[in-house]
């Protein structure tokens, strides 16, 4: 894969060296390793984004050393999958498909506006492809993903960042950041990141949001997609101050104002949580008795 920042310093350094060793020597700079590439892969916008006049920007570099006057192509396709459409979901301002660069102009901008609706849509997503010539070839880096994110997301009242406080098995009573993110398949779904406070690797456990939208279901038993540093499976088991619960599940209540805005969750006294490759090898503890405030 290659590195836009890093092919630019190493250029550099390498015409540094040529000099140093023949200061007589006129430096002879050599662009046919130049290449053009998206400096994100994967990009995302909220559908309100434009609300304001806003434009979103993807921005793309042409790497070289003396710096190329090119114009090259680009084209947008909407996925036959959860794509947006042009003149409903966005507006691409960049009409032209092309993008132009010069020495003092190494990054260009494929600009859009996205537009909102009162209707939940999921996200939807666009693909941006760009091209090379004879001159520039394209970089792994030549197709980006933007993904306009819907803003009516029937969850979109609790997902956000939370303080977490909690009574650590070893460290006592302790607070921690943790995140609610949506599900992309299932809309009854969040995820929590960071649920509890071991430090040692980032996990992610699921629940499931009653029709109310009062209640999030945590099931016991659920493994992470991320394993620790020996490969093995990290798993989420409820807790009280004497047993670890390998089956069950946890209600957490939604805490909100008269006005339905989400103030934090209670997640009760029954039970806390365990985080171990299986119930007799725990790494983390938090007894029963967790709250979190919505930041």
């Amino acid at each position: 894969m290659k590195r836009i920042t890093k092919y630019i310093g190493l250029a550099l350094a390498v015409s540094t060296f040529a000099v140093a060793c023949n200061k007589n020597a006129e430096p002879v700079f050599n662009d046919k390793d130049a290449f053009v590439a998206f400096d994100k892969v994967s990009l995302s916008v909220a559908e309100d984004y434009s609300k304001d006049g806003a434009i979103f920007k993807v921005p793309v570099t042409l790497a070289s050393v003396k710096g190329f006057e090119e114009t090259l192509k680009f084209v947008v396709t909407e996925p036959a999958k959860n794509g947006a459409k042009a003149g409903v979901n966005y507006e691409l301002v960049t009409t032209s498909g092309v993008l132009s660069f010069d020495s003092e102009h190494r990054t260009a901008y494929i600009e859009f506006k996205t537009k909102t609706d009162d209707t939940f849509t999921g996200d939807l997503k666009l693909e941006i492809e760009i091209f090379g010539n004879e001159e520039i070839t394209v970089g792994s880096e030549n197709i980006c993903t933007l993904t306009i994110n819907d803003i009516d997301h029937p969850l979109g009242f609790m997902l956000g960042d939370y303080t977490m406080t909690g009574n650590d098995v070893e460290t006592g009573v302790s607070t921690w950041n943790m995140t609610i993110s949506k599900d992309e398949e299932d809309i009854t779904k969040v995820w929590f990141h960071n649920l509890t406070n071991w430090d040692m690797t980032d996990l992610d456990f699921y629940g499931i949001v009653n029709d109310e939208k009062t209640i999030i279901n945590i099931p016991f038993g659920q493994s992470s997609k991320k394993k620790n540093p020996a490969g093995e499976t990290l798993n989420l088991y409820g807790c009280d101050f004497q047993l670890v619960k390998e089956t069950g599940s946890l209600d957490v209540t939604i805490k909100k104002d008269d006005a339905g805005n989400v103030l934090g969750l209670d997640f009760g006294n029954e039970s806390g949580f365990a985080v171990g490759t299986k119930p007799s090898y725990l790494y983390n503890i938090i007894f029963p008795g967790i709250t979190a405030v919505k930041n």
